[in-house]
């Protein structure tokens, strides 16, 4: 299956603010392509270690108040994942009106 080509994600930054176990509110703000949410957790880089390994931190969504992106040129994304959809699945040729 060929996989679809989808614009790149490290334009921009993103903020998750979330309660840690110590009940106080912390955030953490990453390039987009270091956040990604997956099995139920929101997932960030946290840093690296000593030999240059990244730290992942896994936030439960439960303890998520909100993730905030900034990307550049959202709508001519969003108007290019369009595009490739309609050509890959050919919904041009559907008659749906």
């Amino acid at each position: 299956m060929d996989e679809m080509d989808v614009p790149d994600p490290e334009l921009g930054t993103a903020t998750i603010v979330f309660e840690a176990p110590d009940g106080e509110v912390d955030q953490i703000s990453v390039e987009n392509e270091y956040i990604v949410f997956f099995q139920e957790h929101w997932q960030v880089k946290a840093g690296e270690d000593d030999v240059g390994n990244d730290i992942v931190r896994r936030i439960p969504k439960e303890k998520v108040y909100y993730v905030e992106r900034s990307v550049e040129e959202f709508q001519d994304r969003i108007d290019a994942l369009l595009d490739r959809a309609k050509d890959r699945f050919d919904l041009d040729s559907l008659n749906l009106g």
